[in-house]
């Protein structure tokens, strides 16, 4: 099975994800009255897909989490010292919590009384999203789940728990998924172990109609400030083409209000470099306040996932309420750094990922391959093992080795019901789609070959590619979309509202022989 383990950094050189971007975002009330700075930047600080990002200070350190959705592992952890360079450590779970089948959200770091804590939200056995509980006495050991803590309705996601004068409050987005009922935001007293809520559920906000925030209220974090808590939270639609996200703020003298919604919200708003921002959380540093939150890229957009994101937080000395700048310059750049996987340990690397309800298949590295089984059809695609890619614009590669009647290859994968590929199956290449769980041939070629035959693919925007193969890994001929009388794929059903397209490898089993295993020598990404 796959059980990705920290072996060594993904990319060659030191395991630091290095600054690479600064941007800006509108914002309503930069230049009001009280401001004391007017220049900061946004910037993008770890690479890949990280959307739902959550930051906690301990000790002069630095973690961050955030969303997998429903690949795994679960939850990737960084630490870092500046906010700005972030190491990865650990997943805080390797194989998801026996009690979730997917959906893993919003997952929110949390240091109480010499215990980490991870609230986090994930798909029960009959669908319904509910709130769960993990606990760590050390991040880089991994964390002990202790299963369900709420469950609301038909949806409680989001948590996000505050200490008010040494008491734990868990807030939590509802009603979301429950017809007829208005999106809220709801907390309730925890227990002093923080591990079940002992209190009766109160209401902190309710989304208004005809307002900034009527798709959708959540995504909050809590801060105290100048004798106020402060809630930033984000409304509307989070993802995919359609969004509209953004973030507004709320304040109260105390957790059960009354709270009070700023007049000029939204107070962070999207631009043409980064799209729908949102669903952060705020820390302190020595003298400043910074918002680890999400955004997507224009570059690529809606086909790539969304971006970890850091941006100051400032305060309106004369009214209190804290803003965005938006004087800063806008740079759309991004961290990327090529990849190259030789299968030379003795299992996969942590950046390589797996759809969890199509979890049916096996991964093992022995002997400077991966072998890929597919062990129960789950969807058109078959098995598959994937990477984020960094950047829209990459060329991926493969080498495979051996042959037999198991169609195996390069993947582009957004689902298991809408995928592109190319792979190989005896002596015949094909370049397929999936789409709305249909597995198209575009195009079928006879191809001969001993033991390796070289795959690749030029992908452009996160959707569009070119693919093809060689025998000797130096001459390539392309694989035309024969299909679409086009030389490439138009992955347009690539795009999906809750994570971005994944590079990768895949298997499909062939029904009559029962052959179910591909080898690989090699797997590469390199970005333009």
């Amino acid at each position: 099975m796959l059980h990705p383990t920290l072996i060594r950094n993904r990319h060659i050189g030191p395991a630091i994800y290095f600054l690479a971007a600064t941007i800006a975002f509108t914002a309503c009330n930069s230049q009001k009255a009280g401001n004391t700075k007017k220049v900061t930047t946004h910037r993008q600080v770890i690479n890949a897909e990280l959307p739902d990002p959550s930051v906690i200070e301990v000790n002069g350190t630095y973690y961050a989490t955030g969303s997998t959705n429903d690949w795994g592992s679960v939850y990737p952890l960084y630490k870092s010292t500046d906010l700005v360079n972030w190491t990865f450590i650990n997943y805080i779970f390797k194989q998801p919590p026996s009690w979730t089948i997917s959906s893993y959200w919003a997952p929110e770091l949390l240091f109480h009384n010499g215990t980490y804590y991870c609230f986090y939200t994930a798909r029960r056995n009959d669908g319904v999203s509910c709130i769960g509980v993990a606990t760590a006495k050390n991040m880089e050991e991994g964390f002990t789940d202790h299963g369900q803590l709420l469950e609301w309705g038909n949806e409680a996601i989001d948590a996000f728990v505050f200490n008010e004068n040494g008491k734990l409050y868990l807030t939590w987005k509802a009603y979301g998924l429950t017809k007829g009922k208005t999106i809220q935001i709801l907390g309730a007293e925890l227990s002093e172990d923080g591990l079940s809520v002992k209190g009766e559920a109160f209401e902190m906000l309710t989304a208004e109609r005809n307002s900034w925030e009527a798709g959708g209220m959540e995504g909050q974090c809590i801060v105290q400030h100048n004798g106020y808590l402060y809630m930033l939270y984000s409304g509307n639609s989070c993802c995919g083409g359609q969004c509209d996200y953004q973030v507004g703020v709320a304040r109260a003298k105390s957790i059960k209000g009354p709270w009070e919604k700023y007049e000029q919200n939204p107070i962070l708003k999207g631009n043409n470099v980064w799209k729908c921002p949102g669903h952060g959380t705020a820390v302190q540093t020595k003298d400043s306040w910074y918002y680890l939150y999400h955004a997507y890229n224009e570059k690529g957009f809606p086909y790539l996932g969304r971006s970890a994101m850091l941006g100051e937080i400032l305060w309106n000395e004369k009214s209190g309420w804290p803003y965005f700048d938006t004087t800063a310059r806008i740079d759309g750049s991004q961290i990327k750094q090529d990849l190259v996987e030789k299968f030379d340990t003795d299992s996969l690397g942590r950046w390589w990922k797996y759809d969890v309800p199509g979890y049916k298949f096996n991964a093992s590295v022995a002997g400077g391959r991966l072998n890929l089984t597919e062990t129960g059809r789950k969807n058109s695609v078959g098995a598959a093992v994937c990477v984020s890619p960094d950047y829209a614009d990459f060329t991926m590669s493969a080498t495979i080795a051996g042959k037999n009647a198991a169609l195996k290859g390069l993947v582009l994968y957004a689902t298991g019901s809408n995928s592109v590929g190319l792979g190989v199956k005896n002596d015949s290449l094909i370049l397929w789609k999936v789409k709305d769980n249909r597995f198209i041939e575009l195009n079928t070629l006879h191809v001969a070959y001993n033991d390796q035959l070289h795959l690749k693919a030029d992908i452009v925007d996160g959707h569009l590619g070119k693919y093809y193969y060689s025998s000797d890994g130096t001459n390539w001929t392309l694989v035309t979309n024969k299909a679409d009388n086009q030389e490439s794929i138009n992955g347009d059903n690539l795009a999906w509202w809750s994570w971005g397209v994944k590079a990768g490898l895949f298997v499909k089993a062939d029904s009559i022989s029962g052959n179910n295993t591909a080898t690989f020598d090699d797997f590469g990404i390199t970005y333009k």
